[in-house]
């Protein structure tokens, strides 16, 4: 058994594998307090994070708790994904480990959007490497700003409006901020489609995935656990 850990900006996702099945998940909010609980057993763990402080504490809280030392994955350990970038350590994690996913669940060549804290744009190429991307605010980031930096604009909950042309104030957010974003998704996925070819697979992964994709038909598979089966791979393929 092997227990996934995505460390995100916003959430803590535990996955449970047991070899390629995904049997439990799990999410927490990312704060300096959070504790790993696993309601199961495993005998090895794997570890992404963007949260450089959260990192070691929560792979020393792991090991202490249940004997068991995880991997810390990093772009060294990333087996089987040529980067094609100067500056490799400057790569989030999360990005490396869904590439992986992509490349071996999905091929190439390939978009992949992952609508988290940052929305994030990444680029495989006809020979499965990792050219690059594009970073962007999460469309939940666009959100709190209008209303922290407003004086009248309200805490919206984000999702698809009925029309393009809001009647009230709330239905006015709600169209510019998911209409503004999915066309904004869209002019992306254009643009490296331009580099990669038409033929290329859109496959997003992220909190907003699904609400996203159900404003366009550029986005062609939504899977919502893609980081932690990235994970599954690389463990095995480290072995």
């Amino acid at each position: 058994m092997l227990l996934a850990v995505d460390i995100g900006n916003t959430n803590i996702v535990l996955g449970l594998f047991n070899n390629n099945r995904l049997i439990s998940k799990h999410r927490i909010l990312t704060n300096r307090s959070s504790r790993v609980n696993v309601p199961g057993t495993f005998d090895a763990a794997i570890i992404s994070s963007v949260v450089p402080r959260l990192t070691g504490l929560i792979s020393k809280g792991i090991e202490k708790r249940y004997n068991v030392k995880p991997v810390v994955v990093n772009w060294r350990t990333v087996k089987g994904l040529e980067i094609s970038l100067k500056k490799k350590g400057q790569i989030g994690v999360d990005r490396l480990v869904n590439a992986i996913a992509v490349q071996h669940l999905y091929g190439s060549p390939a978009v992949i959007i992952d609508f988290g804290t940052a929305t994030t744009f990444c680029a495989l190429d006809r020979g499965g490497r990792y050219l690059g991307g594009a970073i962007t605010s999460g469309l939940a980031i666009s959100r709190d700003v209008l209303h922290e930096r407003t004086a009248k604009l309200p805490l919206i909950e984000i999702k698809k409006p009925r029309s393009a042309i809001g009647r009230d104030t709330i239905e006015a957010m709600r169209s510019g901020l998911f209409y503004g974003y999915v066309d904004m998704v869209d002019g992306m996925i254009k643009r490296f489609k331009a580099k990669l070819g038409q033929d290329a697979k859109v496959i997003a992964t992220g909190g907003l995935a699904k609400i996203i994709a159900s404003g366009t038909k550029k986005i062609d598979i939504v899977d919502q656990d893609l980081t932690l089966k990235g994970l599954n791979i690389i463990y095995k393929e480290s072995k």
